[in-house]
């Protein structure tokens, strides 16, 4: 990505070393003759003079040697092959939908824009700009490695036809060679149009009649100046610059590559603003060839491949490699089948895309490794994948964060806050922010636990403040919350955006008792021959939760499960160790269910792209798909559920209170940290035959007060049975 945004740095270097360089040896030359006269040449003269000769001998044998090599293209290899976890075929990458066109099919603003923009001095140079090269050797150089390539338009051009993008001295060198052949045997009229027909413009387009329908959705001949503005500044790095994904920046690209234009004159000032005034004016065309299967997944192995290398990504495309992924053939299919059955009935949206639309992520918490992914309901025909790069308001899925927070801040689960109406300071002193609950107010005390449980607002954000918003900020972000947050209150309860990639990585190391690891998709790039080409080294996990803290937050979700939010959905995955959340945005924007086992996690976001209200809540719109996503995945898997580290206790409270019981109080069992557990007897007289907020683990029952001579009672095991009912539950 780099070495090609410096080009236009290099070809302005070429001016001097290019066309000026030939006339100062002219000059110089014939001053020799005049200050020399007759007589003998001086030694330091009869040392230029050999080491020009040389020049022009080395020139000479380089050039004879292009001439010899032979004609082989890249372009005309077999299809790239993707394969998943277990070296099964996903997906074969046909070489694209590409119809050449001739130059003067072109228009002359997208020809003389290119130019602009990667080599100023094309119909100048020889093919090689000397200068550029010199300073991306010495770039080179001091960063031990190829970097930076200094490469024209011609050298781009046999990069393309000939060569893979591995980044080599010894590839360079036969890049020179190749690039002076076409040199040789091509007019600059005909480099520029192979150029123009072969290049990569990102979203699957290799060509300029290709860009132009993915982008615009119309013929060359109907490009204007703006819009040949955005296709020339393509190439550089498609994916950076695609406008679909990131349309700021390739606004700002575009608006250079005008300022170029009129930088070299080929258009005037008062052109390039007007330009630069109109909007980008996408229109996605719709895909011509079918797409591959697990669509979404491919593009976002793509994607990791050209953060690697832009050059590399490109070439995969093109055909003749292999590329190796962590893709599970397995989940995919249980991923694509929930997806297809459960997402709610759709209707055309504005976008002319069926709404609402969907993502769904499964993770791999011990590795890291991608396992299914959906972006969408039909790659085929809206390759916009949500699962990367769709960002979302999490709503209450973002609780898990603030509840680690308050648990690693010492506070036993026990610890309870009053559900009811309050508001605080806003930003605006008129406007206080005052928290509300779905379900109304039960005007309780609730634990931690029954109020992760029931998703109560109110409770929540009580308990940001008493952590402080940018603890539960330093919580997320560190568990693998990427995206822009600030540490205001409603953070809490999920208000900045997030990806559904981005929540299933975040929350890994709930998953894995406190370990997290970055996401990843690609075990290995190679050529058809099995020389590999880029072998990426797996992320490594790194601790960012105390084990203890991860077992107690797992306990709280699986509570969510088994007596909360999401217990109608524990029939349908079938009673394994699970923990989970459901996420619900203000006005039913956002749907969402993200939870795990041991052994796997999996977020599941439904939600229009233009958002709008949807006809139903996260444990029934998004629920649905998650839970029958993750019976088939984790069909056959062990059972097993988290082993609780040392540090974590179980302790007999009072149901009451949460205070060490009397006899007169019934009892549930809790987990606290060491050093949390209560050390006061409860004074309640009795129950006054209900129980205040104080639930106990998920999976056991309330022990009534003791008659007659007191007992110890019974501690369930370290995994408590996952079958048992709460009838005296309700669901909010």
């Amino acid at each position: 990505m780099e070495r090609r945004k410096r080009v236009g740095g290099g070809g302005g270097g070429g001016r001097g070393g290019a066309a000026g360089g030939p006339r100062r040896r002219g000059a110089g030359g014939g001053g020799e003759k005049a200050g020399g006269g007759g007589g003998a040449a001086t030694p330091g003269r009869r040392w230029v003079r050999a080491l020009g000769w040389t020049a022009v001998a080395v020139c000479g044998a380089v050039a004879a040697a292009a001439t010899l090599l032979p004609v082989r293209s890249q372009a005309a290899a077999l299809p790239s092959v993707i394969l998943d976890r277990r070296g099964r075929v996903l997906a074969t990458l046909a070489p694209g939908d590409r119809q050449p066109v001739a130059l003067s099919q072109i228009p002359a603003r997208l020809q003389q824009a290119t130019i602009a923009t990667e080599d100023v001095h094309f119909y100048r140079d020889f093919g090689i700009n000397p200068v550029a090269i010199v300073r991306a050797a010495w770039v080179d150089l001091r960063s031990g490695r190829i970097v930076e390539g200094g490469s024209t338009i011609t050298q781009q051009l046999a990069k393309n036809l000939y060569l893979t993008p591995a980044r080599t001295l010894r590839r360079k060198l036969v890049e020179a060679l190749y690039t002076l052949r076409l040199q040789a045997t091509h007019s600059k009229a005909q480099i520029l149009n192979m150029y123009l027909n072969t290049v990569y413009y990102g979203e699957g387009a290799y060509g300029v009649a290709a860009a132009a329908r993915t982008y615009f959705d119309r013929g060359l001949s109907r490009l204007d100046l703006s819009q040949c503005a955005l296709l020339a500044g393509l190439p550089a790095a498609p994916g950076a610059y695609d406008p679909f994904l990131h349309p700021q920046l390739a606004l700002n690209r575009r608006n250079f590559v005008l300022q170029r234009l009129a930088a070299v004159g080929d258009i005037t000032p008062a052109e390039a603003k007007a330009a630069a005034a109109r909007p980008l004016g996408l229109h996605r065309g719709r895909l011509s060839l079918p797409a591959p299967s697990a669509g979404y997944f491919i593009s976002y192995v793509l994607s990791q491949i050209a953060q690697q290398d832009p050059s590399l990504e490109a070439a995969v495309r093109r055909g003749g490699y292999r590329v190796l992924t962590t893709l599970s053939a397995r989940d995919q299919t249980a991923a694509d089948q929930a997806f297809s059955r459960y997402m709610p009935p759709g209707q055309t949206g504005p976008n002319g895309t069926l709404e609402p639309q969907g993502a769904l992520v499964a993770v791999s918490p011990r590795t890291g490794a991608v396992r299914a992914m959906i972006g969408g309901r039909s790659y085929a025909t809206d390759p916009f994948n949500r699962a990367t790069d769709a960002v979302r308001q999490p709503g209450s899925t973002f609780k898990p964060f603030l509840y680690a927070t308050v648990v690693a801040a010492h506070q036993p689960v026990t610890a309870r806050r009053l559900d009811a109406p309050v508001c605080f300071p806003g930003a605006n002193p008129s406007t206080p922010y005052c928290p509300k609950d779905y379900s109304g107010y039960s005007y309780h005390r609730l634990t931690i636990r029954q109020a992760l449980a029931d998703s109560v607002n109110v409770v929540a954000v009580k308990w940001a403040q008493t952590v402080g918003p940018a603890a539960v900020m330093h919580t997320a972000r560190s568990m693998g919350i990427w995206s822009p947050m600030q540490p205001t209150l409603p953070l809490a309860l999920g208000s900045y955006g997030v990806t559904p990639l981005e929540l299933a990585s975040a929350y890994v190391p709930l998953a894995d008792l406190g370990m997290a690891i970055a996401p990843w998709g690609v075990h290995a790039v190679e050529t058809a021959s099995g020389h590999v080409v880029w072998a990426p080294h797996p992320p490594a996990p790194h601790r960012v939760l105390d084990a203890g803290v991860a077992y107690i937050v797992d306990s709280l979700m699986e509570s969510v499960m088994k007596n909360g939010t999401g217990q109608r959905l524990l029939p349908l995955v079938g009673y394994w160790p699970l923990a989970g959340k459901t996420g619900t945005t203000n006005g039913h924007r956002d749907a969402w269910f993200a939870g795990f086992a041991p052994s796997l996690v999996c977020t599941v976001w439904v939600g229009d792209d233009q958002p709008a209200r949807l006809p139903g809540y996260g444990n029934s719109l998004a629920g649905p798909i998650w839970a029958h996503f993750m019976a088939a995945a984790l069909k056959g898997r062990p059972q097993a559920g988290w082993t609780r580290p040392q540090d974590v206790v179980q302790e007999r409270v009072s149901a009451v209170d949460g205070l060490l019981p009397n006899p007169a109080v019934s009892t549930v069992h809790e987990l606290f940290l060491r050093g949390t557990e209560p050390t006061t007897v409860s004074p309640a007289s009795g129950d006054q035959g209900h129980y205040i907020g104080i639930t106990g683990l998920p999976g056991t029952s309330v022990t009534p007060p003791q008659q007659g001579p007191s007992s110890p009672s019974p501690s369930p095991p370290d995994h408590w049975p996952h079958w048992l009912p709460f009838p005296w539950l309700g669901l909010r």
